[in-house]
């Protein structure tokens, strides 16, 4: 796989990346400041027992979904800069690169000296029994670390994310842990956590450790053990009539996690998990190849006007796409990750201003709130244009800011 910044953009893809680092992804810190520059989550704001709600930016009436997960600023941060640092690095833009070097080493002085960077204190991390973000925020961290040094050749950067994976490692290790029980089966930021896989690989394509795969194996086997309201887990895979039901953006970032596992194993039974996992996930995919999930997939299948897609899920599937391609070869995942990017990802974006959809039907009639003009459900605005979407989450403008760089 070739480092980030190997290849460089021109054209409308380079003047799409522009033009995001002239919008929002440039600037999503300007317009969200409560939940990035006020919100030192990796650093002097680390989570503990004290802490007990956070400005998050999403909005709700009583007796909504309303459990406020105090880890969300770490995703919003985490993917913006992923998104922001390979942006910058394909634009050349020295502007944005300067800002970006400057922050990675904030984020290194933030580093424990046993090797944890992440959001929690020394009281909380790796002592869970329900919903946390331990591996998602130490996820999307990492990821945008990574694709600097890729280009940077820092090995201090490399150097800091080895401590931050081993520090994990030995705090859970293998087949001698549970980084993915829970006490309830609904969770947000554990399940996300299942990318940390991204890291494990990434890394591994690095530095050759081979106990990063096998960690990446245990990670998956460790989260289908476990009773989750989770598609992915192995068991429901292999379940041909069971429909995809969960958050479409667990679901579709699962799907490289279940590819790490299937082929770092060489698992026969994984493998078919896997084709059993693209045969359900092709149920759900619009023509335009957007996966449906607005947020839940329900066990519906897609329909070009009554089921939207979230961005996150643009993003996630046709990362996921990407991976399968790199590991199998086989060009039909190129494909459909082209066909993605091209169609479902440029038609729920603003044709004009720097904003996208957080919700999108493939025939969509308005972009008010609701779907295609829907006003049942008070609280629902993700059917509209924003270059930040703070009244529902601030989750998918990053995505859309990381899925061009991904895609290059």
């Amino acid at each position: 796989m070739l480092p980030v910044g190997s290849i460089r953009p021109n054209g409308w893809l380079k003047e799409r990346l522009q033009q995001d680092l002239n919008g929002f992804t440039g600037h999503l810190d300007s317009l969200a400041p409560d939940l990035i520059l006020k919100d030192d989550i990796y650093g002097k704001d680390r989570l503990t027992r004290k802490i007990k709600s956070k400005e998050l930016g999403a909005l709700g009436e009583g007796g909504d979904w309303q459990v406020q997960f105090l880890w969300w600023n770490s995703e919003t941060q985490g993917n913006w800069w992923d998104g922001y640092i390979r942006s910058a690095i394909l634009a050349q833009d020295s502007y944005h690169l300067k800002r970006i070097k400057n922050h990675v080493e904030r984020i290194l002085a933030t580093q424990d000296a046993d090797g944890y960077l992440g959001i929690y204190d020394k009281e909380l991390r790796y002592k869970f029994d329900n919903e946390n973000g331990e591996l998602w925020s130490k996820a999307t961290l990492l990821r945008g670390l990574l694709a600097w040094y890729e280009y940077s050749h820092d090995l201090a950067v490399l150097r800091a994310v080895e401590r931050a994976v081993q520090n994990v490692m030995t705090n859970w290790p293998v087949n001698r842990s549970h980084p993915f029980y829970s006490i309830k089966p609904d969770v947000g930021g554990l399940s996300h956590g299942l990318a940390f896989t991204d890291v494990l690989e990434s890394l591994y394509r690095i530095n050759g450790n081979e106990a990063l795969l096998a960690y990446a194996l245990f990670c998956y086997k460790d989260f289908s053990s476990q009773v989750l309201n989770e598609d992915a887990q192995y068991a429901k895979l292999l379940q041909k009539n069971l429909p995809l039901k969960g958050h479409g953006v667990h679901t579709y970032e699962h799907l490289r996690s279940l590819a790490a596992a299937c082929y770092a194993s060489g698992s026969p039974q994984l493998a078919a998990a896997l084709t059993g996992f693209l045969e359900k996930i092709q149920q759900t995919t619009t023509a335009t190849g957007g996966p449906v999930g607005d947020e839940w997939i329900g066990g519906k299948k897609a329909d070009a006007t009554t089921r939207g897609y979230e961005y996150c899920s643009l993003h996630e599937l046709m990362h996921s796409y990407t991976e399968l391609f790199l590991k199998s070869g086989k060009t039909d995942f190129a494909d459909k990750a082209e066909h993605l990017f091209l169609n479902a990802a440029q038609g729920a974006r603003h044709p004009e201003k720097s904003c996208v959809a957080y919700l999108k039907t493939d025939n969509s009639y308005f972009m008010t709130g609701g779907m295609n003009g829907d006003t049942s459900v008070k609280t629902q605005t993700r059917y509209k244009y924003s270059p930040v979407h703070q009244d529902a989450a601030v989750c998918c403008v990053p995505n859309a800011g990381r899925i061009t760089p991904y895609y290059i």
